[in-house]
């Protein structure tokens, strides 16, 4: 079995977390800039984030790598925590 590099497996997750929230920065300004929907829109925050672990660790078989799987939750976290955050002072 090969030896995960996990500093290239995170660089490969901040990537995808930057497609996520550039595919939510185009989400909220056609359906929830300015519509009062800012709960709303943390719900799809949330969710899309915990979508992006669930389709990086399928497609790069980390389900049974524990030391993989907290490394990108806790990416996938702090990019959600700061995208609520900044969405949050937008008002």
């Amino acid at each position: 079995m090969d030896t995960i590099d996990y500093t290239e497996l995170e660089s490969r997750f901040h990537c995808a977390c930057q497609d996520v929230i550039g595919e939510l920065s185009i989400q909220y300004k056609t359906n929830y800039h300015g519509t009062g929907k800012l709960e709303t829109f943390f719900s799809l925050i949330q969710s899309e984030f915990e979508r992006v672990v669930e389709i990086f660790s399928h497609s790069n078989n980390l389900a049974e790598d524990r030391e993989a799987m907290r490394r990108i939750q806790a990416i996938a976290k702090e990019h959600a925590k700061k995208c609520v955050d900044d969405y949050g002072r937008v008002r």
